[in-house]
């Protein structure tokens, strides 16, 4: 049986053979005596922004709070107390995935706070890694992870094993960029059709984004009902399929600058069961394969056996492609482009203001005096407005 421990703030995770047995989000609440963690944590994230920490899992160090608590005043400590739920459900020696971000010192951090928890890391692998190495690659191949205020990329080459290529993160574009793309969307849509703004008070917003919350964790890109409740009187406001898609486009367009066109893209199985990503990113003129929910548990099962060694792992055998499956949403290069796309708007192809050609295939990147255009195919219904 392998225990793993995947460090992503989106949700810090733990797997005995791929199943999780702990699951929350590395998002803390501290006010006094009061300490919380994870989805208790975020019932409280907007109520009392100044209370709230969602960083300290990504800086894995012991700075020290702007606003220390009685149990806790640094980064270190925060970890070591969340750390500490996990202790009671890790018997064993366990594996830690993690991103390609993190530096040798920061992880000679998390091993020293997990001996102080209880917990004994023993071997590190990079999960981009792991994860790639339970699918069927195809150069140029990369790896896509959200965080919750970044987006993990990694190039993965399938040369003889699968091994870690470059890391690019693209800050602002991880789940809470994508969130609070919907949250300015929704009040908006509020302030114009109903003069009122649900970010103008701390409890509005709170339910503004529990709902948003609840609804992403669906996994379903559907019509999004909003029903806030403020001074005794209900606000209710649906939000279209199509309008939300528009959003996560514009989010997601700064983590398509940061690929080759038409790349393969394995997209981290929490990742793609945000609505409507996968979607977004053919869109943007990617190949997107959604790898499957038990990536993490066919990958141990495998590789247990050469992770036990306290080094971290770059490099793993291929799993036969015969016992992978991966949902795939494509956009063939040969698809023919509607939009052209720059920085944060698209414009419809044809007669477009930038001199461009009013015909192409979307993927296609275009140059015109030192500006960078992208050629995007956007489905009929989505294309009668700008993405905004």
């Amino acid at each position: 049986m392998s225990l793993l421990l995947e460090l992503n703030d989106a949700a810090l995770s733990l797997y005995l053979d791929g199943q999780a047995l702990y699951q929350q989000p590395a998002v803390a609440y501290i006010n006094g005596e009061a300490l919380a963690f994870g989805e208790a944590a975020l019932k409280n994230a907007h109520l009392h922004p100044q209370h709230a920490n969602q960083q300290y899992l990504a800086r894995l160090n012991a700075d020290p709070l702007p606003r220390p608590g009685e149990q806790v005043a640094n980064h270190a400590d925060l970890i070591y107390r969340h750390l500490l739920e996990l202790q009671p459900l890790a018997g064993k020696p366990l594996v830690a995935a993690v991103p390609g971000f993190l530096t040798p010192e920061q992880l000679g951090v998390l091993l020293g706070i997990a001996q102080e928890a209880g917990l004994e890391i023993c071997g590190f692998v990079d999960i981009a890694v792991l994860m790639g190495s339970a699918a069927r690659l195809s150069p140029p191949s990369w790896v896509l992870d959200l965080h919750a205020n970044r987006c993990c990329l990694t190039e993965l080459h399938s040369m003889d094993g699968v091994s870690r290529g470059a890391v690019e993160l693209v800050t602002a574009a991880g789940f809470n960029s994508c969130l609070d793309g919907w949250a300015n969307l929704a009040a908006d849509r509020f302030v114009q059709e109903l003069r009122f703004d649900p970010m103008h008070a701390a409890d509005s917003e709170q339910q503004l984004y529990d709902q948003l919350r609840t609804w992403a964790q669906r996994g379903e890109l559907a019509e999004l009902g909003l029903d806030i409740r403020h001074s005794e009187t209900a606000k209710r406001l649906p939000l279209s399929p199509t309008a939300l898609q528009e959003k996560l486009v514009q989010r997601l367009v700064p983590v398509a600058e940061k690929l080759p066109a038409g790349a393969q893209v394995l997209v981290a199985p929490r990742s793609a069961a945000l609505p409507g990503l996968m979607a977004a990113l053919a869109a943007l003129g990617l190949r997107p394969e959604a790898l499957p929910e038990d990536v993490l548990g066919r990958a141990m099962a495998l590789h247990a056996d050469a992770l036990t060694e306290l080094r971290l792992v770059t490099k793993l055998p291929a799993m036969a492609a015969a016992q992978t499956t991966a949902a795939t949403v494509e956009a063939p290069a040969k698809d023919a482009a509607t939009h052209v796309l720059h920085g944060h708007r698209a414009w419809p192809l044809a007669g477009n203001p930038f001199d461009l050609p009013n015909q192409g295939h979307a993927g296609e990147v275009l140059e015109r005096d030192g500006r960078r255009f992208r050629l995007i195919a956007v489905e009929q219904d989505a294309a009668t407005s700008s993405l905004q």
